[in-house]
């Protein structure tokens, strides 16, 4: 079977379209804290309606066709896990097995962040929700292209207005830059929060990141002590 023309996009386009999305994102309320503020301290504007379900999102993404992914796909990964969760996590795009499963982290890296889950955070994983920066499977395990996370991003902020988290886990570099509007390298970002609109969001990193690089497990290991300590104090 012939495999589908990939696309080629113009990367002058594509960098100025990455460029104003970071502008955007900058003056969304996006604001670093330092280790002696307090996080209450940072009350925010959201400009995502409140509201809309998942279930809504959902609907409203479709048989999505907006970007080119669509046509590699077999199965849009939309998210799974607690609609209310109080953590989320978001990594950079599903993979193969994610989208012959419909669903996010199936597979080994999967089961490395359903037991830091367990281990860290202290809480079973059908507690958190999971899902992506884009809802497709790149080709060949890719990262997205600039223009395929403007297309899916808005989604993905509509995704987090509906479940309403304290905390956003940022798995990799990728997906910190697109949820921080940044274009820092995630060791520059990784350890501490963010305000986001009404969320904090703490960037690590990626678990196919530390298949490969177990000496980092310990920074991620830190990372997530982090957020279970934020979350206790919250609870």
């Amino acid at each position: 079977m012939k495999q589908p023309e990939k696309l080629q996009p113009d990367p002058q386009g594509l960098l100025a379209g990455m460029k104003a999305y970071l502008a955007s994102a900058r003056r969304s309320g996006i604001r670093v804290l330092s280790p002696h503020q307090s996080v209450k301290s940072h009350a925010a504007k959201t400009e995502l309606s409140p509201g809309e379900t998942l279930e809504a999102v959902q609907d409203d993404l479709g048989a999505c066709t907006r970007c080119g992914l669509c046509r590699h796909r077999t199965t849009i990964v939309f998210g799974q896990g607690n609609p209310q969760a109080r953590l989320v996590f978001v990594g950079q795009a599903p993979t193969q097995a994610d989208d012959a499963a419909g669903q996010p982290f199936s597979d080994a890296e999967g089961d490395m962040l359903t037991n830091i889950i367990i281990r860290v955070i202290k809480c079973a994983r059908c507690d958190v929700y999971v899902t992506n920066i884009v809802k497709c499977s790149p080709p060949e395990g890719r990262i997205p292209a600039p223009d395929e996370i403007l297309a899916c991003i808005p989604f993905l902020r509509r995704q987090l207005a509906a479940i309403g988290p304290s905390i956003v886990c940022a798995l990799g570099q990728t997906a910190a830059q697109a949820l921080l509007g940044s274009d820092r390298p995630l060791d520059e970002l990784r350890g501490r929060f963010y305000r986001c609109a009404d969320m904090l969001v703490m960037p690590t990193h990626d678990p196919a990141f530390l298949r490969v690089r177990e000496d980092k497990k310990r920074e991620a290991w830190r990372d997530m002590q982090i957020i279970e300590r934020e979350l206790t104090k919250r609870a």
